[in-house]
């Protein structure tokens, strides 16, 4: 009797686990859940973003209610030029989970996004999707050390950014097309930079301007950039747009440091920094950016 009963008690507990086993083999997808949260502010598919850019993405998990496993980890990589960055690793001892991320992006490049939730088996499941950085602004070109002097001087006046090239007075009378600004030091205005239609240049005969047939309507805006601003700026650059007819045909009393933004007649945008404006003698010396 006590034989039976022990076989029994044996059969009993091998057919309970046997069960057991058999029902979670039975369930069709026995992970736990993870999904993208949706919405205008979030983003959730393959993206092109530019250099700079933050990024949202939020999600939600749930385990699963048929093995009852709770979620016991949560993990968001950033893989960029296959090199995989943990942007968070969180341990959980939960039945739902749910975050919001911001991520920023600074370079350019590929980069591939996933967020995986592991339950108490071992269990996972991931989403993911992919991210083009494409570099911000436009690609730019920069002259250093631009000398301009007088109507006189063997370096000229007269000076064509997307070129970079120096005209003399008569060399300006060949070019006319091709100048984008006029450097001269005034009585009253002192350091200026003009667009050759500014009507100030009727007033310097030497420069002949009223005899040429072609002037360029170069427009500046003195902006709040300082130098080292300047200095930093790398091989892209992101130009905001003059408004309508903002923008003036001449900036005057120019000082050391003092940075401009300008648009040519042909709508290419570009940097002026002021490296020296001598305080004797109608020279100066300038660095230029120009969208290439």
């Amino acid at each position: 009797m006590k034989m039976n009963r022990l076989f029994l008690i044996l059969a009993v507990a091998i057919a309970t686990a046997f069960t057991s086993c058999k029902k979670d083999d039975d369930i069709v997808n026995p992970e736990p859940t993870i999904d993208f949260k949706g919405g205008a502010n979030y983003t959730s598919t393959d993206v092109t973003i530019n250099t700079g850019d933050e990024i949202l993405v939020g999600f939600n998990a749930a385990y699963n209610m048929e093995t009852g496993e709770e979620l016991t980890n949560f993990k968001l990589t950033l893989t960029s030029n296959n090199i995989p960055q943990i942007i968070m690793d969180s341990t959980l001892k939960n039945k739902t989970f749910s975050t919001d991320v911001k991520i920023t992006f600074p370079d350019a490049g590929t980069a591939r996004l996933e967020a995986k939730i592991t339950d108490k088996a071992g269990r996972t499941a991931a989403v993911s999707f992919n991210i083009i950085v494409e570099q911000a602004g436009v690609k730019v070109v920069r002259h250093t050390n631009v000398e301009l002097g007088s109507w006189n001087d063997d370096i000229g006046s007269f000076y064509s950014a997307k070129e970079n090239l120096i005209f003399t007075v008569p060399q300006a009378m060949e070019n006319q097309a091709k100048v984008d600004f006029i450097f001269y030091k005034g009585v009253t205005n002192m350091n200026t930079i003009t667009a050759p239609d500014d009507a100030s240049l009727s007033t310097i005969p030497s420069f002949r301007i009223d005899e040429w047939a072609t002037k360029n309507e170069t427009r500046f805006v003195l902006t709040s950039m300082t130098a080292a601003e300047f200095d930093a700026i790398g091989d892209y650059y992101e130009f905001t747009e003059f408004e309508g007819n903002s923008g003036e045909s001449k900036v005057i009393n120019l000082e050391d440091g003092a940075v401009v933004k300008f648009r040519t007649q042909a709508g290419a945008y570009g940097l002026i920094k002021v490296v020296n404006f001598y305080s004797r003698g109608d020279m100066g010396v300038m660095d230029v950016i120009i969208m290439e």
